[in-house]
């Protein structure tokens, strides 16, 4: 249980935290590198931006959920 609390809240603050970094060092004032999606409002590009980070931290965790239980059922 504790394990599984500890990944959730990994989940859950890492999401944000890359949407920081991406909104702090991507959208760059003077030649933003992500163009056109740092022109609208910046609160929807970090709704956006943690979302889909968050798809992609579990996503990550479903594969590597998934192929730790095939190398435990190869033992």
């Amino acid at each position: 249980m504790l394990r599984a609390l500890i990944y959730g809240l990994t989940i859950l603050h890492l999401g944000p935290g890359f949407a920081f970094a991406v909104l702090a060092f991507g959208c760059d004032s003077f030649n933003p590198a992500l163009g056109d999606f740092c022109t609208g409002n910046q609160l929807k590009t970090f709704v956006w931006l943690t979302l889909a980070a968050w798809a992609v931290l579990i996503a990550g965790y479903i594969v590597w959920q998934a192929m730790a239980g095939k190398q435990q059922s190869k033992s």
